[in-house]
């Protein structure tokens, strides 16, 4: 009886803005990242562009809840339609980032402690069931996905780009949702996910937690996963997101990683 080998091939990763999905990052031949589109490829809606740097600047704090938004004056700043402003701007709201208040204009959202304690309560429920299936169907070709997924994550922190971090960070808990074949759960995800960067990602951070965070890493959970070990593979999930919870939101988390832990636990 022979034995057939399944080589799984890694191909790098590219990242593009695609349907005002924000970033888009699948697998290129091409060693390069590529930014300019291809023969046949859709280009680019200006609502798309738009909606990306819109939400660049509400993550990382640069626009907060305090000043409304009016299309009028983002149409002047970015050189297009209040049409193209208005569609940029459902997106937005689509995703929990901002709040649309007819004539009075729009506001970029301003979680509570209570909404952002529930909404971390959610995301951990939702993923915790997620991995528990996960484990069941994962391949090694996934594996070798979400382990360069980790490397780009990695590339981001060294270079300290909150945005990036952010971004792949997302698009990696996705990919390993993804795994659990649970697709009407994952719009909850993804908005319960990037509402958390929102209360997250504006808090400075002292440097030494860039370069040696306090975080359960996601090689952890993959550890876990590849040895299809289920209660390891949930243990290593809540740890990496209670503590990035810890490390990037202590007002509203605590800086006690058990205490939290505890909490939620006997919710």
């Amino acid at each position: 009886m022979g034995l057939h080998l399944h080589v799984c091939r890694v191909l790098p990763l590219k990242i593009g803005i695609v349907e005002g999905k924000g970033v888009n990052i699948h697998l290129s031949a091409n060693q390069d990242l590529q930014t300019s589109p291809k023969a046949g490829d859709k280009r680019p809606r200006k609502s798309d562009s738009v909606y990306q740097d819109l939400k660049r600047k509400i993550l990382t704090g640069e626009m907060t809840s305090h000043s409304p938004i009016t299309e009028q004056s983002l149409a002047h700043d970015y050189g297009c339609s209040q049409g193209t402003i208005r569609e940029a701007l459902m997106q937005l709201q689509q995703h929990g980032l901002v709040i649309r208040r007819g004539y009075q204009g729009t506001y970029v959202t301003d979680p509570s402690i209570l909404e952002a304690r529930l909404l971390l309560k959610l995301r951990i429920d939702v993923e915790a069931t997620g991995i528990t299936e996960a484990v069941k169907r994962v391949t090694s070709c996934q594996l070798a996905e979400l382990r360069e997924l980790d490397r780009m994550f990695e590339e981001c922190r060294m270079q300290r780009d909150v945005f990036g971090c952010a971004e792949v960070d997302r698009f990696l808990h996705l990919k390993l949702f993804q795994i659990a074949e649970m697709p009407i759960l994952e719009p909850t995800l993804v908005r319960t996910s990037m509402i958390l960067q929102r209360v997250m990602l504006p808090t400075p951070r002292p440097a030494a937690s860039w370069a040696e965070p306090p975080v359960t890493r996601h090689r952890a959970i993959f550890d876990a996963l590849e040895a299809k070990d289920v209660q390891q593979t949930i243990d290593a999930l809540k740890s990496h997101i209670l503590s990035s919870a810890i490390l990037l939101a202590p007002h509203f988390y605590g800086r006690d990683l058990e205490l939290l832990r505890d909490e939620y636990e006997n919710a």
